[in-house]
């Protein structure tokens, strides 16, 4: 890692973990960590600036602690690029790169950008959509599910819903072959799960 990596993480940190009493921003500066990991994984591969897309996975999501209304949380891109870029030049950043890593920010919470987005933009989304189907937000999407509480048929209904969604989210379009690979490779372990799932509730039911 590099200083200002470490250096930027200190600061997500204390926005995250040290300035907030929340603990909502425990798992988020978690996926935070795990985002920038992926990050840097598509980089490597795909011969893009590694620190800089550590850097944009490590920012994207900071405006979550400036969120108040529905709608600053589903435009929370806006806030974190806008948080993002002060950061970035207060320490000097180079300016080219502040403007490419604050866009796809920006970007990353934007249904139609004002323009074509470059591989570099649209890993950042790419990381932070990896990360959310991962076996971990798996766990989370079941256990705010209230799985323990729901008989066979109303679980059978559950897993049919979820792994019908999963299968029309399988083909989403990712920025680089390394995304795609990344991306199919968490849907295909959850559709694996789903499917085990249907089976052993669909034979709980007469």
């Amino acid at each position: 890692m590099t200083d200002v990596i470490n250096a930027t993480n200190e600061y997500i940190k204390e926005l995250f973990l040290i300035d907030s009493e929340e603990d909502k921003f425990v798992y988020r500066y978690e996926h935070t960590l795990r985002t920038a990991a992926i990050g840097q994984k598509i980089a490597k591969e795909e011969g893009l600036n590694e620190e800089a897309l550590v850097l944009a996975c490590l920012l994207h999501d900071i405006g979550y602690v400036e969120c108040v209304t529905h709608e600053d949380y589903d435009t929370h891109g806006k806030i974190s690029s806008r948080m993002a870029r002060e950061y970035l030049e207060s320490i000097h950043y180079d300016q080219e790169w502040i403007d490419t890593i604050t866009y796809g920010i920006l970007a990353h919470t934007e249904e139609q950008p004002e323009r074509k987005l470059t591989v570099f933009e649209i890993s950042i989304a790419d990381a932070d959509n990896i990360d959310r189907f991962d076996a971990y937000r798996l766990y989370e999407f079941l256990r705010f599910s209230d799985l323990e509480k729901k008989t066979s048929s109303q679980m059978l209904e559950l897993a049919q819903k979820r792994h019908h969604r999963l299968v029309e989210l399988r083909d989403y379009p990712n920025g680089s072959k390394t995304a795609d690979l990344m991306w199919k490779d968490k849907i295909d372990f959850q559709l694996g799960y789903y499917e085990r799932l249907i089976s052993q509730m669909s034979a709980s039911i007469m």
